[in-house]
């Protein structure tokens, strides 16, 4: 069975718990369920979720550790909700006015509602979690605690130098935690002891950081015809990812002093927007990077986070059938497989 097959196998469970979860007249509920994919702007039932991942990842674990993934179903809506929370406050931070080929919540709403539904997301989601147990309610609220720091960090390090060690320490916040905690509360409904939940945890840091890494490689180099953004989209928008994270660790000179102006706080224009990186620029950076030989110890990076993943897998008691879906999963998140 193919990655893609595995996550569609949970899709109708957890789309039913969405459902149920986000129920409501008010204004404020439909504007979550129009967040989520399940309503369109005028409240009319839609089919415009995502890939669901992290919460496929709750049920496919717990089965894999000998549980119902029915069971399991009360922990994944949740970690899905705090997911979308963090989703609706980032498209304001970034100020993105368009997700998955919509408008953002903040653009159709204002950036005060948008707050609000993103409160209530929140507020929810732990609601749930709470009704699963206090166990998987702790969970959810620890990789709160750690995905809102890493978005701290990520804002942090828009006004500064990056250091890989540092950029890692993000990531592993940002992105790692809630696919560690998809992880580890698939291992908590599975009543799994606490060193098979340690290596839940170890495995979903080492997936985010070798997803997040190859994103960022897709955001300088990538097709975008097949990645969806232009090549270099990244580096336009200043992104201190890890690419530029090493860059800056292996320069030094003139190439050093200009790739800190390229990086800079930005400039704004009259209607008070922040300029973008010219095309000259992403092209000087682009030209630095393949100098430097940063696309190759990221590709590094990538294989060896990959094969940490792999090596937990082993470790794990899953039945061999979920141990041979997650392998499958892992290849593909960490671009292996496109």
């Amino acid at each position: 069975m193919s990655a893609g097959e595995t996550l569609d196998r949970y899709r109708s469970l957890i789309l039913d718990g969405l459902r149920e979860a986000l129920a409501g007249e008010t204004q404020l509920r439909e504007i979550l369920r129009y967040h989520v994919g399940m309503a369109d702007a005028q409240g009319n039932p839609a089919n415009a979720f995502g890939k669901l991942l992290r919460p496929s990842l709750v049920l496919m674990t717990a089965e894999g550790l000998g549980a119902e993934a029915r069971n399991a179903l009360g922990a994944a809506v949740a970690l899905e909700l705090v997911h979308n929370f963090s989703l609706i406050h980032d498209d304001i931070q970034d100020r993105d006015d368009v997700r998955r080929g919509r408008p953002t919540v903040w653009s159709l709403h204002g950036i005060a509602e948008a707050i609000n539904a993103g409160d209530l997301m929140l507020t929810i989601a732990m609601a749930v979690g709470i009704e699963s147990g206090a166990p998987i309610a702790g969970a959810l609220a620890r990789a709160v605690d750690r995905m809102v720091e890493g978005q701290s960090l990520d804002l942090q390090f828009e006004s500064r130098v990056v250091a890989t060690d540092q950029y890692l320490e993000m990531v592993d916040r940002k992105t790692g935690a809630l696919l560690s905690c998809a992880l580890e509360l698939g291992g908590l409904c599975a009543h799994a002891g606490p060193a098979v939940v340690a290596l839940l945890i170890g495995l979903g840091r080492s997936i985010g950081r070798a997803f997040q890494i190859q994103d960022d490689l897709l955001g300088v180099w990538g097709d975008g015809d097949v990645v969806g953004k232009p090549q270099g989209s990244d580096i336009r928008r200043r992104k201190k990812s890890f690419p530029i994270a090493m860059a800056f660790a292996r320069s030094s000179g003139q190439d050093r002093e200009q790739l800190e102006a390229v990086f800079a706080a930005p400039a704004a224009d009259g209607a008070g927007n922040e300029e973008d990186v010219c095309d000259a620029d992403v092209s000087w950076v682009i030209e630095l990077l393949d100098r430097l030989d940063v696309r190759l110890e990221g590709e590094k990076a990538v294989t060896a986070y990959h094969a940490e993943a792999l090596v937990a897998i082993e470790a794990l008691p899953f039945v061999s059938e979920i141990a041979e879906e997650m392998r499958a999963l892992v290849e593909r998140l960490a671009g292996r497989v496109r």
